[in-house]
């Protein structure tokens, strides 16, 4: 009787050793095949130029040593001698084994969206919305009722949809901002309210914003979509500049347009940041009341430089109509005094 305890006692301790064995055996091959395999593929894909595919094999290694151990443990409480329900335990690493995988596909698809559009609010979605669908499959395979669940969710849904309205509706403003590609990131835009600057970021709830002095401006993603919005990168990036100026009565005005061309022009020549291929244009536009109007268009290649040729383009026609003597003349009034 002894002796057939001692046996026993024996056959569950090899059991057991074997288990441990064959728990450390698989992890070791999943570690050696994550440093070594896994490392050679991403050697490869970087001399090959392929950086970006070599990041997806960096998000796919860092799994690899949880689904060897994930299969280490699966077959190690398989081998121990212990009570379990193969059913349960087979369901148990199946989900969580799918869900891994899951996780894993939402990573890597959400990095091909971000690389092709730059905010994170699109990724992010499209993450939570791949996890969410798989979460779902996994639960349905797993024999889980999900009616309950979802009619649980749906109501809960509703009182947290009409608790966070305004969240929401930024939320899905800065979806439509995303997939309308009207505004996107390092376009400077103008605001109906008179808000300008570089467009930072968009994130789920507010569109960031830098103006030239460097200040942020965060503008509600909402307040965006419903804004008169004036883009100078859209589809381009040169940006047309003008002054507007007077000359006096009496001026030549074929000479005026003549040399108001001229010095836009040995600006626009001089200076890199401006356009070379765009010909100054001047209009006269009305009869001033001691001046006859006129505005000198002119193009600087990006908004940034808009300031700075301006102001050298102003000096410049400043200087050249004093030397042909063009008077611009400044308003006089006379004031006739009634002696009687």
């Amino acid at each position: 009787m002894l002796s057939q305890g001692w046996n026993h006692i024996l056959a569950k301790s090899l059991l057991w050793v074997e288990s441990a064995s064959l728990f450390a055996l698989i992890f070791a091959i999943g570690f050696l095949f994550k440093r070594y395999v896994a490392r050679f593929a991403q050697n490869i894909l970087a001399k090959i130029g392929l950086v970006f595919h070599d990041k997806i094999v960096v998000i796919t290694s860092s799994y690899i040593s949880f689904w060897f151990f994930l299969i280490a443990l699966y077959v190690g409480i398989l081998k121990a001698p212990i009570n379990t329900k193969d059913a349960i335990i087979d369901k148990i690493f199946y989900g969580i084994f799918a869900f891994s995988i899951v996780i894993l596909i939402a990573s890597v698809v959400s990095k091909l969206f971000h690389r092709a559009i730059q905010e994170r609010i699109g990724s992010n979605i499209l993450k939570f919305f791949i996890t969410f669908i798989g979460l779902v499959l996994i639960l349905n395979q797993a024999g889980v009722k999900l009616t309950p669940i979802l009619t649980a969710l749906g109501i809960g849904s509703l009182a947290v949809a009409l608790a966070l309205q305004e969240t929401l509706a930024n939320f899905f403003a800065g979806i439509n901002i995303l997939a309308s590609k009207q505004i996107a990131r390092d376009d400077y835009i103008k605001l109906d309210s008179g808000q300008e600057g570089i467009v930072v970021e968009v994130n789920w709830r507010t569109t960031l914003m830098k103006e030239i002095t460097n200040a942020t401006i965060v503008v509600p993603n909402r307040k965006i979509s419903s804004a008169i919005v004036t883009s100078y990168h859209f589809k381009k990036s040169e940006v047309t500049s003008s002054i507007t100026c007077g000359v006096a009565y009496g001026s030549n005005l074929d000479q005026v347009e003549e040399v108001a061309k001229l010095a836009a022009k040995e600006i626009m020549d001089k200076y890199d940041s401006a356009s070379k291929t765009y010909q100054p244009i001047v209009q006269f536009t009305d009869f001033g009341d001691s001046s006859i109007n006129f505005i000198l268009y002119f193009r600087v290649k990006t908004v940034y430089a808009k300031a700075f040729i301006k102001s050298e383009v102003l000096r410049n026609l400043y200087n050249k109509f004093g030397e042909v003597g063009i008077e611009i003349p400044f308003p006089q009034r006379a004031i006739t005094i009634n002696k009687n």
